[in-house]
C-alpha cells in the first residue's frame, strides 16, 4: 500500500469508565472521550490539544490497543481494528507504536537499551530474526542520534533527552507507520525539546510517517503539525489546517487557548487580547447539557444549553459551535480579557 493511502481513522470513539458509588450512591461512568472522530493520514501530523483531563490521553491509550472502546469504530489501511480478533488485531496495531510522555516510567529501570528496544520483536516473534537483533538494535539507535554502545547501558544511565530517544528507537523497531505521539517533550528540557522536535520531523520525511502528536503546548503544535484538532472534555470542538485554526481560531476555546499561548518575539509583536476563562472544567461524569463548554464561554445563549452542536464548516475548518462566525468576527461583548 503506499504512503499516501495508509491511513488511521477514528469514527464517532466513545469511551467510558465506570465508577461505583458508596452504599447510597447509583453508579456512573466517566465519559472521557465521547463520539469522536478524527483521520492520521502517513506523511502528515495531526496535532491535538486541549486542557488536562480532556481524554487525549484515554484516546491515545485506546488507539493502540491499551484500552477497549465503549463504542465506535477504529480503522487502519481500511481495515477495523477494534473488532478484529486477537492475531488480527495484533498485526494491526504493531504498525500503529506510541512514543509515551514520560521517559523515566515509561522504559523498564531494570533492563538494558538493548532488551527495551527489541521488546516488540520478542512479542512478535518471527518479525526479525534473532541473529539480526544486534545489527538492527545499532541502526535503530543511530537513526535516533545515539551511539551504539549506550544498547549496555541502563535508563538511569542516560539523560531524559537520550530515554526518550531510546523509546522512539523502540517504537520504530517496529517498522509503523503511524506513531501515537502522547505528549512526548512535556518531561524535557526546552532545548531537548527543540532536539527531539526536529528529530520527529527528519523521521517523519525519511520515513513517510503519520503522527497523531498530542500536547497542552500550542507553541510546540505549531511547529510540527500539518493539522490541528482542538479537544474538550471529550470531544472535538475544531478541527482544520494548523495554519488556519491557530491564525483565525473559529471557536472560543480555540481562541481562549492560543491567547494564552507564549508569543516569540513578545516585544515584536502587537499587544494582543488574553481572554481568561473563568469557573471549572465541569466533571466528565456529569457534563452540561448542549455544548460542554458553555458554562464557561463568553458566548453562551440559552440555545447552547438545549442543542448540542455538531462540527460544521466554517471558513476553512470544521468548527462545533452555533456562534463560531461571531468568534470570528469577534463581535461578542462582555470578555474577561486582559492585554498582553
Amino acid at each position: 500500500m503506499s504512503t499516501s493511502q495508509t491511513r488511521l481513522e477514528v469514527r464517532q470513539l466513545r469511551v467510558s469508565y465506570p465508577t461505583h458509588g458508596g452504599l447510597l450512591r447509583r453508579s456512573a461512568a466517566v465519559h472521557a472521550v465521547e463520539r469522536l472522530s478524527l483521520t492520521v493520514t502517513t506523511g502528515r501530523t495531526l496535532g491535538l490539544v486541549g486542557e488536562s483531563g480532556c481524554g487525549k490521553s484515554t484516546l491515545a491509550r485506546t488507539i493502540v490497543g491499551l484500552r477497549r472502546p465503549t463504542g465506535g469504530e477504529i480503522w487502519y489501511a481500511g481495515e477495523r481494528v477494534d473488532t478484529a480478533d486477537a492475531a488480527r488485531r495484533r498485526r494491526l496495531t504493531a504498525e500503529i507504536q506510541m512514543v509515551y510522555q514520560d521517559p523515566y516510567s515509561s522504559l523498564n529501570p531494570r533492563k538494558k537499551v538493548s532488551f527495551i528496544v527489541t521488546e516488540g520483536w520478542r512479542v512478535h516473534r518471527g518479525s526479525v530474526p534473532r541473529d539480526q537483533w544486534p545489527a538492527r538494535t545499532a541502526d535503530l539507535l543511530a537513526r535516533v542520534g545515539l551511539a551504539a554502545e549506550l544498547a549496555d547501558r541502563y535508563p538511569h544511565q542516560l539523560s531524559g533527552g537520550q530515554r526518550q530517544r531510546v523509546g522512539i528507537a523502540r517504537a520504530l523497531a517496529m517498522s509503523p507507520r503511524i506513531l501515537v505521539c502522547d505528549e512526548p517533550v512535556s518531561a524535557l528540557d526546552v532545548s531537548v525539546q527543540a532536539q527531539t522536535l526536529n528529530l520527529l520531523a527528519d523521521l517523519r520525511a525519511d520515513l513517510g510517517l503519520g503522527y497523531l502528536f498530542i500536547a497542552h503546548d500550542l507553541s510546540v503544535v505549531r511547529h510540527i503539525s500539518d493539522d490541528l484538532a482542538v479537544m474538550y472534555l471529550g470531544r472535538i470542538v475544531e478541527t482544520g489546517p494548523a495554519a488556519t485554526v491557530y491564525d483565525t481560531p473559529a471557536h472560543p476555546y480555540t481562541r481562549a487557548l492560543i491567547s494564552a499561548a507564549p508569543v516569540p518575539r513578545p516585544w515584536a509583536t502587537p499587544p494582543a487580547e488574553r481572554i481568561l476563562l473563568t469557573g471549572e472544567v465541569p466533571s466528565p461524569a456529569s457534563p452540561p447539557s448542549g455544548c460542554r463548554f458553555r458554562t464557561r464561554c463568553r458566548l453562551a445563549q440559552p440555545r447552547c444549553a438545549e442543542v448540542e452542536p455538531e462540527l460544521r464548516t466554517v471558513a476553512g475548518r470544521e468548527v462545533a459551535c452555533h456562534y463560531a462566525e461571531s468568534s470570528l468576527a469577534d463581535a461578542s461583548p462582555s470578555t474577561t480579557a486582559v492585554t498582553r
